[in-house]
């Protein structure tokens, strides 16, 4: 198993944007930025081409999401055809999940949003053996931060216990970083030597397998004499230094020429007929605005909805042009202007737009 996670780190649904909206739903945001994505995407390619490894892989669920991991996965598919002599291919995170649990070794470079980087660096890791042997480095344009996969575990602070593999890795992804990847490398390979030689701490311990049991000091003094050695079974490491990261600032794209066809009006109301709630949302209509759908959950509710669907107490209620008419700012002014006389809950709105002519929103299912 020799996989590299690449894992954007600033956005996503770790953008921390939560709030409660009505009783019983709570939302989070997800942003997906195009800067972000072209940043750790051209970080993925650029590795690879640095390290001379020959596929990157993208993992992301835009079957579902299809603005927001679909706009990821733009990106990639951009990306990848830069860097014709590296093979690129996509996955669907549940299923790609799955493989790299099976069949880690189709895999070498894998790029993907936050939190499913989040998730599967942590199952990887799990898969050798322990979260405890992996280190991870959080690169940025100004400074880099290098730490173990796991943060810290305080449950096992001053026992003598812990892998230190994990916090080793993090130091040798910052000599390799600094641009120390001779010392990297022999730090790396008296590790690989260690674990070979069957020198291994509690989590990792395999009874009729591992040859001692250790601690974090002893663990540690066993790489150190060994630094200066090479593994026998696993490949050696020769960590690649010529090649510089190609990674330019962000250049802003042309402005797209964007209108606004309709909104989304959420509502709370804690009724469970949604007929009673169209009747009740009609009047919002304005001259140019008129009632389209009403979902619930994302699910389509009205019209020709199923009795069948779980409902909560928050609903979206679509509004579009008439006759294929843009709806204007004022519009939606004046369709929260009738829903206060309505005595409707509105809790939040979001405009639907096209870009380039393209609908940049979610049509609901069902449609």
């Amino acid at each position: 198993m020799d996989v590299v996670i690449i894992r954007e780190n600033e956005e996503d649904l770790y953008a921390g944007i939560e709030h409660q909206q009505t009783d019983e739903v709570i939302q989070c945001l997800k942003l997906i930025s195009r800067p972000g994505c072209e940043k750790i995407v051209r970080y993925a390619f650029e590795y690879a081409k640095q390290q001379k490894r020959k596929k990157v892989t993208c993992f992301t669920k835009d079957n579902i999401m299809k603005q927001t991991d679909g706009l990821f996965h733009k990106v990639f598919d951009e990306t990848a055809a830069e860097y014709p002599e590296i093979e690129n291919e996509h996955w669907i995170i549940d299923i790609g999940a799955a493989k790299l649990a099976d069949t880690p070794e189709a895999f070498d470079v894998i790029v993907m949003p936050n939190l499913y980087g989040d998730v599967l660096s942590d199952v990887a890791a799990q898969i050798t053996g322990s979260v405890g042997l992996a280190g991870s480095a959080n690169i940025g344009e100004e400074c880099a931060m290098f730490e173990a996969i796991h943060g810290s575990a305080p449950r096992r602070a001053g026992q003598n216990l812990a892998n230190p593999s994990g916090l080793l890795q993090g130091a040798i992804m910052m000599l390799n970083h600094l641009g120390q990847s001779e010392t990297a490398e022999k730090i790396q390979n008296a590790w690989l030597k260690t674990l070979e030689d069957g020198v291994h701490t509690y989590d990792i311990y395999t009874e009729g397998k591992s040859t001692k049991k250790v601690g974090t000091n002893e663990f540690a003094d066993a790489v150190i004499a060994n630094l200066g050695k090479l593994p026998t079974n696993l490949a050696p490491v020769k960590y690649e230094r010529d090649y510089q990261l190609n990674l330019p600032k962000y250049t802003r794209k042309k402005t797209m020429e964007k209108q606004l066809e309709g909104v989304d009006i959420f509502v709370h109301w804690s009724g469970e007929d949604v007929n009673e709630l169209a009747q009740l949302i009609a009047p919002l209509e304005t001259e140019n605005a008129s009632l389209t759908m009403i979902t619930n959950r994302g699910i389509k509710v009205w019209p020709n909805g199923f009795k069948e669907t779980f409902c909560t107490d928050h609903w979206r209620c679509r509004f579009k042009g008439k006759s294929s008419k843009s709806l204007s700012k004022e519009d939606i002014i004046q369709l929260l202007r009738n829903a206060i006389h309505q005595n409707v809950d509105v809790i939040k709105t979001e405009n639907l737009y096209l870009f380039n002519g393209v609908a940049a929103y979610s049509l609901g299912q069902g449609q």
